[in-house]
């Protein structure tokens, strides 16, 4: 059986570490994130929501675009002008109840919605951020 060579070697190496590059980002965009300005607190106190940068190594063009609806095509190579993603926390004991995932605000962003009990979620714009709790059903009478 013949030996590889050292350039047959490399090239045969350079995909393995394109991959854990790539797996490791998926976790650095959002564990090494820095939150962008002060937190949102809703009007009755229950909860906060923080905005977040992702730490990206890799280029913009390189992070895979999606948009909030579910049946939207998901674009490669698409031009990011803000991303960014959102954590919505209990403001009376700072747990984390929800994350968004990562979008571009231009696109998909907006004003934050605190919900009401017939929409028991928080969402900003089109962007999902987390549930209502049980005992802090919503800042809105219906």
């Amino acid at each position: 059986m013949k030996r590889l060579t050292r350039r047959q070697r490399f090239w045969l190496c350079v995909p393995l570490f394109c991959a854990g590059l790539w797996a490791a980002s998926q976790w650095w965009e959002k564990g090494l994130a820095k939150p962008v300005g002060a937190p949102d607190i809703s009007p009755n106190g229950c909860y906060r929501v923080q905005e977040f940068q992702p730490f990206w190594l890799l280029p913009w063009f390189l992070h895979p675009m999606a948009f909030p609806d579910p049946e939207a095509e998901v674009y490669w190579f698409a031009r990011w002008e803000i991303p960014a993603f959102f954590r919505l926390y209990d403001h009376r004991n700072g747990q984390l109840i929800g994350e968004s995932q990562i979008y571009d605000l231009v696109n998909a962003g907006g004003p934050l919605d605190w919900g009401s009990r017939s929409y028991p979620k928080v969402s900003a714009a089109m962007i999902q951020i987390g549930p209502h709790l049980p005992d802090c059903m919503g800042d809105q009478p219906d």
